[in-house]
């Protein structure tokens, strides 16, 4: 029976969620605005608790993850990124490439903060929306906060890249202080 309960709950929220859910209804003269159908109407109501317990676990799990994501972009930051070019310039190393890629990995690390913080907000929103009286509203604010989710995720990529780019100029930087 709680097999059932979740494949069903499963099934629901990927059709909340899924991509291509949204149907364009236009009227003549009116700019395209997404709508939801009525099969997509009638799902949000009829598994509305549901779809919001989704929801909440997900703010929860998101929220110890942005945490634990922003103790390790600041980890590397203050104990990696930060302390080698001091200690480069002390020793008048120059190095523009690992001083660039700090200054883009504190900004990007400061816009995923940022952007996290939206994010949030707007699944408040989605959350304070009653989706039993309210089904097209509730869709509406659920795909602002998907949007914005997807930009916290595209932000921890590029912080990703910025990671990994550090650790080749460290490479390569070893590889040339080597040979002096």
């Amino acid at each position: 029976m709680v097999k059932m309960k979740k494949l069903v709950f499963g099934l629901v929220f990927s059709v909340i969620l899924g991509a291509g859910l949204i149907a364009p209804v236009v009227a003549e003269g009116e700019e395209s605005e997404p709508v939801i159908t009525d099969a997509q109407r009638s799902v949000i109501v009829n598994h509305c608790d549901s779809i919001k317990d989704a929801l909440k676990s997900l703010q929860k799990t998101d929220s110890r993850t942005r945490v634990y994501l922003g103790r390790y972009y600041e980890t590397i930051l203050s104990n990696f990124m930060m302390p080698l070019n001091i200690r480069l310039v002390e020793n008048s190393i120059s190095n523009t490439g690992l001083i660039e890629n700090q200054t883009n990995f504190a900004a990007r690390r400061d816009r995923f903060n940022s952007d996290f913080i939206t994010y949030q907000q707007s699944l408040e929103e989605v959350l304070n929306v009653n989706c039993k009286t309210e089904p097209e509203n509730f869709y509406e604010k659920l795909t602002v906060a998907r949007e914005k989710r997807a930009t916290v995720n595209r932000d921890a990529t590029k912080i990703r890249g910025f990671i990994d780019e550090q650790v080749k100029l460290v490479q390569t930087l070893k590889t040339e202080l080597e040979k002096v």
